[in-house]
């Protein structure tokens, strides 16, 4: 293990890191994923390679590499590699396809693209690439019909066949590393960017809290098109130069065998993903592991004394933070606190963290409150919204970030979350929009109108089941299973309804708006459509 030392703000680059590492320890294994396992020094290598490559392809400062993989080594020695151009790596969701996939091509302004074996064949028919002129895919997969006029296809195994260059870094700590998708705080998805500097001291604050140590190996199971993977597992590994295991996705029945398989110490769980570890079946083995801390988000502190008995782990924190602030906003350590359920600790001490009122002035002890922050060092949170500055001086008014998350304080410093204010909910770990999901829903002939919103969920507190409220069109026989169908052929599956209810009109405010409080609040329509009850089959 070598913590690199990150207290000067220009060393807060990745390519810099990987470096160090390499030549601290070169033979120590840091990627793993099933039995493939790369060290630091074969990494730096690759990254070479990869990033002379794509120089040949054009990319340069600036620049976006677009990545639709699959959580996996490939994908992070490709996002790497990109960084050392200066240019930043931007994962797309593997769970978008069609009309939603070529609309997040468009908006990375990507020339180049890097997909995988499994993802690769429906570029055979989507029509629209937006700018792309190269499609890298990584694995076993037949090129031929990917082939087009204006678009190169390359296999991955040139980028890391090629002879690397000398190219010189360009990096810098304020340049924007990489950014992922999100609903962010206003509603529709949108590029977060995350710079260099802002990235690496977020993991150097995890490492220090998470009490790492010599035999550290960290898992993760997330998807890599989100944050939590990089934040909670891959850069702190980096930056500690520790080993990281990789899945491409959540086995519940198989967690426990993949995490004795890479000898995992260090687990992040989002969302859902430990409830349903804790719903599982007990088995005599559920103990026999090598964690040594894991940070459940969020578990109601109640059922945190099971938890740990259950699986025999120590240490178990949980924190609050979000995609535009990886750093977070609040922890809650394992240090005898006792937390109350709901509770998601306390503010961090690199952040100033306010609780306003819809005037920015602070709410009372006790009362809710947007909450709102800004750093105490430079390039802590995310650098914007890419091309939307007018979303980010939106977020950013009287220079605090609002966050679009509400919460209360507690006379003992106990903070609390409250609501969302922003018009998406969160469901198994995923923000969903719902100005996005509603229009597809009004793409359907036979819809008028459609509000979606939150149904709370039956497994967790913060999380929501989509809901959706619709008027058929006059004279229509609409039917809410083929409603589902139609969204679950023309979205990511899920935006396909828990709850689909017919209903003859919508609730509407003062200001004529659909009134989503009150859809929230009234009981489940009778004969409203279940999805789990009807036994609907949704297809990814």
């Amino acid at each position: 293990m070598h913590i690199v030392d990150l207290s000067r703000l220009t060393d807060r680059v990745v390519g810099r890191i990987l470096t160090e590492q390499a030549a601290h320890a070169g033979d120590a294994r840091w990627l793993m994923s099933d039995d493939r396992v790369v060290t630091f020094g074969e990494a730096r290598d690759a990254v070479s390679r990869i990033a002379a490559s794509l120089a040949g392809f054009g990319v340069g400062r600036g620049d976006v590499v677009a990545v639709h993989m699959d959580a996996s080594i490939d994908l992070v020695l490709a996002g790497i590699g990109a960084s050392e151009l200066g240019a930043r790596f931007a994962p797309m969701s593997t769970d978008y396809h069609g009309e939603f996939l070529s609309r997040n091509i468009a908006a990375s302004t990507a020339e180049v693209l890097v997909t995988d074996a499994r993802l690769a064949g429906q570029y055979a028919s989507l029509a629209d690439l937006g700018r792309v002129r190269h499609l890298v895919v990584a694995g076993k997969a037949d090129l031929d019909p990917l082939r087009r006029p204006g678009l190169a296809v390359h296999d991955f195994e040139e980028l890391l066949t090629n002879e690397p260059i000398a190219l010189p870094s360009v990096a810098a700590h304020d340049d924007v590393l990489m950014m992922w998708w999100s609903s962010g705080t206003t509603g529709a998805p949108k590029g977060i960017m995350q710079t260099h500097a802002g990235l690496m001291r977020s993991a150097s604050y995890w490492i220090r809290d998470r009490d790492v140590r010599e035999d550290e190996v960290w898992y993760s199971c997330l998807p890599m098109y989100l944050g939590g993977a990089y934040t909670t597992a891959l850069w702190p590994s980096l930056v500690s130069g520790t080993a990281v295991g990789i899945d491409a996705s959540l086995s519940v029945s198989r967690f426990w065998d993949r995490v004795r398989h890479y000898r995992a110490t260090q687990i992040f769980t989002l969302g859902a993903m430990h409830m349903f570890l804790m719903q599982a079946p007990e088995r005599p083995d559920d103990r026999d592991n090598s964690v040594r801390c894991a940070v459940p988000v969020p578990l109601p502190w109640s059922q945190v004394p099971r938890f740990k008995e259950r699986f025999g782990i120590p240490d178990v924190q949980q924190a609050y933070g979000q995609s535009e602030v990886p750093c977070r906003i609040f922890a809650a350590p394992d240090d005898g606190t006792p937390w109350r359920d709901n509770a998601i600790g306390r503010p961090v001490p690199w952040l100033d963290v306010r609780l306003v009122d819809e005037n920015d002035e602070d709410v009372p002890v006790g009362e809710v409150g947007e909450i709102i922050v800004r750093p105490k060092e430079p390039n802590l949170l995310f650098a914007g919204y890419f091309n939307a500055p007018d979303v980010t001086a939106r977020t950013w008014r009287n220079l605090w970030h609002h966050t679009g998350d509400l919460a209360r304080a507690e006379p003992d410093g106990q903070y609390f979350f409250a609501d969302r204010k922003k018009d998406y909910i969160r469901y198994k770990g995923r923000n969903i929009s719902m100005v996005e999901v509603e229009a597809v829903v009004a793409g359907h002939p036979e819809v008028a109108e459609v509000a979606a919103f939150g149904r709370q969920s039956a497994e967790l507190e913060s999380e929501a089941e989509l809901a959706l409220a619709v008027v058929a069109r006059a004279g229509a026989s609409l039917v809410a299973e083929e409603l589902a169908r139609f969204i679950n052929d023309h979205a990511p599956y899920y935006f396909v309804p828990r709850y689909i209810e017919i209903v003859d009109d919508l609730p509407r405010n003062a200001q004529f708006k659909t009134d989503k409080v009150a859809l929230r609040s009234r009981p489940l329509a009778d004969g409203a459509w279940d999805r789990d009850l009807a036994g609907f089959e949704v297809s990814r």
